[in-house]
C-alpha cells in the first residue's frame, strides 16, 4: 500500500468547496503539535502536502497560500479572527485532498505548553522547514523569550468583543495585538511580514493555536457578544480544493468549528489567562456602588513618541485607593501605516515621578496594502489597544505629580538606521468603580 492509500484509511471524501462543511463530513480533531512526531499522520500528511504543492504552479501551488494571505488576509481589525479561521479551513481541505489523509487536522503549536518548536519543523531534510527563520530559533525557549510573559493577553472568561476580537475599521483585538504579534516576530525571517509568513509552515500551526483561543472564548463567553453588523460581513480571497476562488462567505458562517469540519483536542486552560481576584475571607464578589468614567485623547506632536496626561482627579483618587476601588483603563495607540513601522515593537508604558510600567509591549505585524491588492480596509492607521487596572497602585503610590501614557516605537533593525515610525493618536478611557465585597 503507497504512503497516500494508507493516510486515507479508507474514509469518505469530505466535503469542500462551499466554505462550510457538509452534515456528513467528519470532524477533524486539531492535536496539539507538541505531542506529535514526524511519523503522526497528520505531520505526515503536512509533509507531504507541503512537498506537492511546492511542485506546482497553479491554484493549488505554495505559492498561491501565500499569495492569499499577502492580498486578501485581514489584519489589526475585527476581521482577523474569521479571515484567519477560513483560511485554515481551506487548507486542510487542499491538504486532505492532495494526500488523500482525509481525516487530516491542521496541528496547534502552544508556545505557552510547548516551549520550543517541533523537531519535526526544524528538521532541514523535511519539507516543513524554512530556511528564513531567526538565528537559534531552533533551541529559542518561546515561554522565557521576549514578550512571552506579558500580562496583556486575552482574558478567555471577561473580555468583550471588541477588547478580544478588534475593532472596524481598524484596532487589533488583544488575541491579535499581543497572543499572535510575537510569535511571528520571534521565529522571524518569512514569518515577520503578512506579504511572506505563509510561506513557513509554522504560519499554520501558530494560526491553528491562535484559532483555538478564539474557540475557547467564543464557547465561555463569545457566542451571546457577537454584533450583527459583524456577522453579516464577509470574508474572500481563498481557494478550494480544485484551486478555484470560493468567493465571499459570510463571518456569521465562522463562529462555530465543528460545522466547519473540525473541532480541538483540549481548549485552552483558564490558568494561563485568568488570574482569580481574592477578596477579603468570606466574600466572593464585588457589588458595584457608583463609578466616573473619563475619556483623554492626544494628537502626536511629530516624530515616533507621543504622551497622554490622565486626569488630575482621576489620579488623586487612584493615590487614595483601597480595595474597593476597581480600575478599569481601556485605551488604544496608533501609527501611521507605513514600511517605517515594520520590524518595531510599540511599548506602552504608565509614567509617574521618574517611575514608569508597562502597560503594553507588542512588536508590529504591519499590513502595507499595495494598488488593486483589495485592502481599503488596511488604509487607516495601525491600532494596537492597551488595558491596565489595580495594578497601576503600586506605582501611583510611589510617586507624585502628573501620571501619563506614552508611547514609542523602538526599533527591532536598528542597523538599517531607519527614520522614525510616524505616532498619530493615542487615546484611553479611565473608569473607577466604588465597590464593595460581599
Amino acid at each position: 500500500m503507497n504512503r497516500r492509500a494508507a493516510l486515507a484509511g479508507g474514509a469518505a471524501a469530505a466535503m469542500v468547496g462551499t466554505g462550510v462543511a457538509g452534515a456528513q463530513t467528519p470532524v477533524r480533531i486539531r492535536k496539539g503539535a507538541g505531542g506529535l512526531t514526524a511519523t503522526s499522520d497528520d505531520v505526515v500528511a503536512f509533509a507531504e502536502a507541503v512537498r506537492i504543492m511546492k511542485r506546482r504552479n497553479d491554484g493549488l501551488s505554495w505559492a498561491r497560500q501565500t499569495q492569499i494571505h499577502h492580498r486578501d488576509s485581514q489584519h489589526n481589525n475585527g476581521l482577523f479572527l474569521p479571515w484567519h479561521r477560513q483560511q485554515l479551513v481551506h487548507m486542510e481541505r487542499i491538504v486532505a485532498r492532495l494526500t488523500g489523509h482525509e481525516a487530516f487536522a491542521m496541528p496547534y503549536w502552544d508556545w505557552q505548553e510547548h516551549r520550543f518548536l517541533p523537531a519535526w519543523i526544524t528538521d532541514r531534510d523535511s519539507p516543513l522547514y524554512e530556511r528564513e527563520r531567526a538565528r537559534g530559533v531552533e533551541t529559542l525557549d518561546f515561554a522565557a523569550a521576549r514578550w512571552a510573559e506579558s500580562p496583556y493577553t486575552a482574558k478567555l472568561a471577561s473580555d468583550g468583543f471588541e477588547t478580544f476580537c478588534g475593532k472596524l475599521p481598524e484596532g487589533a483585538g488583544m488575541v491579535e495585538g499581543y497572543g499572535h504579534n510575537h510569535i511571528h516576530q520571534l521565529i522571524g525571517g518569512a514569518m515577520r511580514h503578512p506579504r511572506t509568513s505563509a510561506r513557513d509552515p509554522m504560519f499554520w500551526l501558530h494560526h491553528s493555536n491562535v484559532d483555538r483561543v478564539w474557540a475557547t472564548w467564543h464557547g465561555n463567553r463569545g457566542r451571546d457578544l457577537y454584533p450583527a453588523e459583524w456577522t453579516a460581513r464577509t470574508v474572500t480571497g481563498y481557494v478550494d480544493v480544485e484551486g478555484r476562488a470560493t468567493g465571499e462567505l459570510p463571518v456569521g458562517g465562522t463562529l462555530e468549528t465543528r460545522p466547519l469540519g473540525y473541532d480541538y483536542d483540549r481548549l485552552y486552560p483558564f490558568p494561563v489567562f485568568n488570574v482569580i481576584e481574592q477578596g477579603p475571607p468570606g466574600a466572593t464578589r464585588r457589588v458595584p456602588l457608583g463609578a466616573q468614567s473619563w475619556t483623554v485623547r492626544a494628537e502626536a506632536a511629530g516624530g515616533g513618541r507621543m504622551s497622554l496626561t490622565l486626569p488630575e482627579d482621576a489620579v488623586a483618587r487612584m493615590r487614595e485607593a483601597d480595595d474597593t476601588l476597581t480600575i478599569a483603563g481601556e485605551g488604544a495607540v496608533a501609527y501611521a501605516r507605513e514600511a517605517a513601522l515594520e520590524d518595531r515593537s510599540l511599548e506602552i508604558r504608565l509614567t509617574a515621578g521618574g517611575r514608569e510600567r508597562s502597560l503594553g509591549s507588542s512588536p508590529t505585524f504591519v499590513h502595507i496594502p499595495e494598488p488593486g491588492d483589495g485592502h481599503a480596509g488596511h488604509r487607516g492607521p495601525y491600532v494596537l489597544p492597551f488595558r491596565f487596572g489595580e495594578e497601576v497602585l503600586n506605582l501611583l503610590a510611589a510617586s507624585d505629580g502628573p501620571a501619563a501614557v506614552t508611547v514609542f516605537a523602538e526599533d527591532l533593525a536598528p542597523e538599517l538606521a531607519r527614520a522614525d515610525a510616524r505616532a498619530d493618536w493615542i487615546e484611553l478611557t479611565l473608569t473607577l468603580t466604588e465597590t464593595r465585597w460581599a
